[in-house]
């Protein structure tokens, strides 16, 4: 009997380390979007650090649109989806790295060796100032009381603009810099597409059209 060697491909889901190959009709089949044991969509992303995890959120915090919606009651409700280069940063692929994701962080002190380590919208550890263990865009120092600082609502919001313009050039180059490639099977991008379609949903509910129904 006729005999040859055929080699497959073998996949192995990093969550549940359980290995199977994906064959269709006799042939070898694409890439699985899922482990057909747990059902996770990142079944080969890698897990992620606790400091990854983190500065991903802390980035989502800076970087979200909010939509505003009536609810049923007549109320005004709010729903944060983040921005279209935030969520395609996040899921470029291969990911961003920790580096690269303080770098995003902390845009006006990329240059230099800084480390953005507690608070979204903190320059802790960044500023010529030094400000105690606290720096917010805004604050500046009294001249005539060393020591002391002012808050300017003028200069933060200036200090914000620039900071999201240069955070939004960083992003773009990070993720040329992947071929802007994008995993679209990625548990991050299915989160962020659910919360837009509902947040699309909500900006369009009209409670006046469901009131009074049985």
């Amino acid at each position: 009997m006729p005999s040859r060697k055929v080699e497959v491909t073998e996949y192995e889901c990093i969550k549940c380390f359980y290995k199977w190959i994906s064959r269709i009709n006799g042939n070898e089949g694409p890439k699985p979007k899922r482990c057909p044991k747990c059902k996770r969509w990142d079944w080969d992303e890698g897990r992620l650090s606790r400091i990854e995890k983190r500065l991903r959120r802390d980035l989502l915090k800076i970087e979200c649109n909010e939509i505003k919606y009536t609810t049923a009651y007549g109320d005004t409700g709010f729903s944060s989806i983040p921005t279209d280069i935030c969520a395609t940063f996040l899921n470029i692929t291969p990911r961003a790295t920790v580096e690269e994701l303080k770098t995003v962080l902390n845009p006006i002190c990329y240059l230099g060796p800084y480390d953005h380590s507690q608070y979204a919208l903190s320059h802790m550890g960044t500023c010529s100032d030094q400000i105690e263990t606290r720096c917010f865009p805004g604050w500046i120092p009294v001249p005539e009381k060393p020591g002391t600082y002012r808050h300017d609502k003028k200069l933060e919001e200036e200090m914000v603009r620039i900071e999201k313009n240069v955070r939004h050039e960083l992003m773009q180059h990070i993720i040329d810099s992947r071929g802007g490639n994008v995993n679209k099977n990625s548990t991050y991008y299915q989160y962020f597409e659910r919360k837009k379609r509902l947040a699309e949903s909500l900006s369009t509910y009209d409670p006046l059209n469901t009131r009074g129904c049985a």
